[in-house]
């Protein structure tokens, strides 16, 4: 009957939305465990003033050495509980929104055209970034900022100064800037990625892994600029009505293209093994689920 035909229908939706948001916490809690430190690097270097140490793996060695001088190996997990907390589910929303995307255009027959795939494995990537930020930004804001700070700062800390001047709102802080700097990594990314995986063979050993890490080293270098500026906004180190481009062009006249590029090694780092490693989780975890069910 049609009722049954609609129930049945219903519960395939429910279980394809489950092993989407497992899988989507299972992957963003393996990248943060295993990437943090250099995630933190990251922010460190994308806050430092100064056209000093242009060459990006003597800056991120540098800054390595002076965390752990002066705050212990600890000092390169600051704001990882907080990730614990936010990262898992904001995964969850995030890969979930992207293969939803993916199954509408299949849907709509728009995945018989080959030619035009790449533009909706990157629109799709965009959605995804779009809902999944929501979460992202006010754990990024209060992360970043423990990131930055002296060990001393807790994150019930962290979190009155970002909402000192603006109240709550002030945690989403930078979430339009945000989505100038990951919309199009993530569109970036999942077009390299789908490419890089169809031009090795989808059924290939490695393959979710080895073009998870192409597309994310790939998307990573390109939003670099924009990176550093949307770091420097939501720690508060510039002014209040200033806008992402408006930070660029300032730390481009004051301290030259190596301090926007500063950061790049860290955040190739952090993300092209990100990439892997959370695509790779979240493709195995969700195999295990669908096998389960």
């Amino acid at each position: 009957s049609g009722f049954k035909q609609h129930l049945t229908y219903l519960v395939f939706i429910m279980g394809v939305l489950y092993t989407d948001l497992v899988a989507g916490c299972a992957a963003g809690m393996a990248h943060d465990a295993l990437l943090h430190p250099v995630d933190t690097l990251r922010a460190r270097l994308d806050v430092r003033s100064g056209s000093g140490g242009a060459n990006p793996l003597r800056a991120m060695m540098h800054e390595a050495r002076q965390v752990i001088h002066s705050d212990g190996l600890a000092g390169l997990y600051r704001g990882y509980v907080l990730c614990l907390v936010g990262s898992a589910p904001a995964n969850a929303l995030y890969f979930s929104t992207y293969q939803a995307c993916k199954r509408y255009f299949a849907a709509s027959g728009v995945d018989e055209a080959r030619m035009l795939s790449p533009l909706y494995d990157a629109a799709s990537g965009l959605c995804a970034e779009v809902i999944a930020a929501g979460l992202w930004t006010p754990l990024d804001v209060v992360k970043q900022r423990l990131q930055v700070a002296p060990a001393d700062l807790r994150a019930a800390d962290a979190i009155r100064a970002a909402c000192a001047r603006r109240g709550m709102i002030g945690l989403w802080r930078g979430y339009f800037a945000g989505l100038c700097v990951w919309g199009p990594f993530s569109a970036v990314y999942f077009a390299s990625y789908e490419a890089i995986r169809d031009a090795m063979g989808r059924e290939a050993v490695g393959s979710n892994l080895m073009a998870g890490m192409g597309g994310g080293a790939i998307a990573a270098v390109t939003t670099q600029p924009l990176d550093c500026a949307r770091t420097r906004l939501q720690v508060g180190l510039t002014k209040e009505s200033a806008g992402l481009m408006q930070v660029v062009r300032d730390i481009f006249a004051r301290e030259g293209l190596q301090a926007l590029m500063r950061g790049t090694l860290a955040r190739a780092l952090w993300l092209a093994p990100g990439c892997g490693i959370t695509i790779t989780v979240f493709d195995n975890v969700a195999a295990l689920l669908q096998t389960a069910n």
